[in-house]
C-alpha cells in the first residue's frame, strides 16, 4: 500500500472525528452530524488534493515554488469557503430546520480554514522534501555522468599520446640508424597492439604495465645505449593496478623533455616505496621547438583523481623531476568509477 493511501486512511477518519467534535451539541443530531462530519473531511480533503494534482501541470515546485504556495493556498481557501458555506446551510436548513447563520459560517469557516491550510503545510513541506531529495539524485547522477565523461575523454587520449611520443622516437631513428629504426618499427608494432587492448581499461595489473615497460625498456636501449640507463627496483606487484600506460607515458615523457647523448646521460629510476612508485630522472633539460602536447602528467592526474582519492605528487628541483604515483587496489578505488 503507498504511503499517500495509508495517509489518507489515517487522515480522512481524524478528521472526521474532529469535525463531529466540533459541530456536534445536541445528542438528537449525532447521527447526521456523523453523516456531515465524514462527507465534509471527505471533500474537503480530496479537493485539497485535486486542486494540488491540477495546480503541477501549470505552477511547478521546480521552476515557481513561491507562486506555487501562494496559488494553492488561495485556490484552498476559496474551495473552503465554497465548502463551508455549502455544508451550513445543508445543516441548518436541512438537518436542524433552523435559520442559516453568518456568524456559525464564519466560526465554521475559520476551523476549517485551519485545517486547510495545515493540510497544505503538510502536502507542500511533503513535496518540497521529495523534490530537494529528487534535485540531489539528479545532480548527483549528472556528476556522475560528467565525472564518466570526462574520464572516457581522457582514456582516449591516452593512444594519440603514445603514438606521438612514439613517431617521434621513431623520426629520431631513421635519422640516425634506419636498420634500427626498422626494429624499433616492429617491436612498436606489438607494443601498439597491447595499447590497444589495455587503453579501452579502467585499471590494468601492475604486472602487466611492468612487462610493457620491459619491452620498451628494450627498444630504448637499442637506440640510446649505454647513455640512457633505466632500473627498476620494485619488489611486490601482486594485487597492485594502474591506470593503463601510466609508467609508459611516464617514461616517454622523460626521454622527450632531457637531452641523452655521451656528455648528458639520462638515468630514470623506478623504485617502489611500501604502495607508492616513485618515479625519477636527472634533469638535462631538452629544447622542444613546440613539439610537446602537454598532455601527458595532466592525463595521469585526471585519471587517478578520478579513480581514487590518492593523489599524484610531481616533485622538481634544480637536478632531479619525480612522479609519486599510488599504487591502487582493488577495494580501495573510488566509487565513482563503478559507474
Amino acid at each position: 500500500m503507498k504511503k499517500k493511501q495509508i495517509i489518507r486512511l489515517v487522515g480522512v477518519p481524524l478528521l472526521t472525528l474532529l469535525f463531529f467534535l466540533f459541530e456536534s451539541t445536541d445528542p438528537v443530531y449525532y447521527r447526521y452530524v456523523m453523516i456531515w462530519s465524514c462527507l465534509m473531511a471527505l471533500i474537503l480533503w480530496e479537493g485539497n488534493g485535486m486542486l494540488a494534482k491540477l495546480l503541477e501541470a501549470h505552477y511547478s515546485w521546480r521552476k515557481n515554488a513561491g507562486a506555487r504556495i501562494v496559488v494553492q493556498l488561495t485556490s484552498s481557501l476559496l474551495f473552503t469557503l465554497w465548502l463551508t458555506f455549502l455544508s451550513d446551510k445543508i445543516l441548518h436548513d436541512v438537518v436542524y430546520n433552523g435559520q442559516f447563520s453568518y456568524l456559525i459560517f464564519k466560526r465554521d469557516f475559520s476551523f476549517f480554514a485551519l485545517i486547510s491550510i495545515l493540510y497544505n503545510a503538510i502536502y507542500s513541506g511533503e513535496h518540497f522534501f521529495r523534490e530537494w531529495r529528487k534535485s540531489l539524485v539528479e545532480a548527483e547522477k549528472l556528476k556522475t555522468e560528467q565525472l564518466a565523461a570526462q574520464y572516457e575523454m581522457l582514456r582516449n587520449q591516452v593512444n594519440p599520446h603514445f603514438l606521438f611520443n612514439s613517431i617521434n622516437t621513431l623520426i629520431g631513428l631513421i635519422q640516425e640508424d634506419k636498420e634500427l629504426a626498422v626494429e624499433y618499427g616492429h617491436e612498436f608494432a606489438k607494443v601498439y597492439r597491447y595499447v590497444l587492448e589495455q587503453s579501452k581499461k579502467e585499471l590494468v595489473s601492475l604486472e602487466d604495465e611492468l612487462g610493457l615497460i620491459k619491452t620498451h625498456i628494450t627498444l630504448l636501449k637499442a637506440r640510446f645505449g649505454d647513455q640512457l640507463k633505466i632500473n627498476l627496483n620494485i619488489d611486490e606487484i601482486q594485487g597492485y593496478l594502474l591506470p593503463p600506460l601510466t609508467l609508459q607515458m611516464l617514461l616517454e615523457n622523460a626521454i622527450k623533455h632531457n637531452i641523452i647523448n655521451k656528455q648528458s646521460k639520462l638515468k630514470i629510476d623506478f623504485v617502489q616505496k611500501a604502495d607508492k612508485l616513485v618515479i625519477s630522472n636527472n634533469i638535462n633539460r631538452k629544447k622542444l621547438n613546440g613539439t610537446s602536447t602537454g598532455l601527458g602528467l595532466d592525463n595521469i592526474r585526471k585519471r587517478f583523481n578520478y579513480l581514487s582519492d590518492r593523489e599524484v605528487t610531481v616533485e622538481e628541483s634544480e637536478n632531479v623531476f619525480r612522479v609519486i604515483l599510488p599504487l591502487l587496489l582493488e577495494n580501495v578505488i573510488h566509487e565513482n568509477a563503478d559507474h
